[in-house]
């Protein structure tokens, strides 16, 4: 595709980043933050989070892919010790949803760089965006310093790991997350990284 700008992520691309970031959660944003605040979706709640741009949960963390001003794709990332339930996610979340993703949070490979989503408006997917979100996330990774790129997907999409694979990731473990009606996926997530 051409005319594609990649750059940092910024405040006034909140929305955009949390819309996408909810399409690549596969339901699992629904779950965590449906019905939290009064009057607000899912996706509000994380683009609020991310204007208040606390690290690593920001707008700062991201690289977006824009076309013609528009953002048609993004890949949040940051290093994986960052990667946890946080005395803040404890405060703003009930125990309950926090506890269905313990293993998820308490996964991870030690000294790597984690990309927590990574995003393509479904009307932009198959034009190398989401390969050039993934090649700006290791150089951005290699920048900070690190030689490992890691993240955590679906046992059962089968398309996100084809590509994860084509793209040099292979499996570290698997995790264990019950299924829900909100995350309709069977056989938990897959650790997975790559050497960069």
């Amino acid at each position: 595709m051409r005319n594609v700008n990649y750059r940092q992520g910024q405040e006034k691309d909140c929305q955009e980043i949390a819309e996408l970031s909810y399409m690549a959660s596969d339901g699992a944003v629904e779950y965590l933050f449906r019905d939290l605040v009064p009057n607000m979706t899912a996706t509000e709640v994380l683009s609020n989070g991310l204007k208040r741009d606390v690290y690593p949960h920001t707008f700062r963390s991201t690289i977006v892919a824009e076309c013609e001003d528009k953002i048609i794709g993004m890949a949040m990332s940051y290093p994986a010790e960052f990667h946890r339930i946080t005395s803040e996610l404890r405060e703003f979340l009930p125990e309950s949803r926090l506890e269905r993703f313990t293993d998820f949070y308490s996964s991870k490979v030690e000294g790597s760089y984690f990309l927590d989503a990574i995003g393509v408006y479904p009307e932009h997917r198959g034009s190398g965006i989401g390969k050039h979100l993934l090649d700006e996330t290791k150089k951005k990774a290699v920048i900070e310093g690190y030689n490992e790129l890691s993240l955590i997907v679906f046992a059962d999409n089968q398309a996100a790991i084809g590509f994860y694979k084509k793209n040099d990731f292979h499996y570290v473990e698997s995790i264990e997350l019950m299924r829900h009606e909100l995350m309709p996926h069977d056989g938990g997530c897959c650790l997975l990284n790559c050497k960069i």
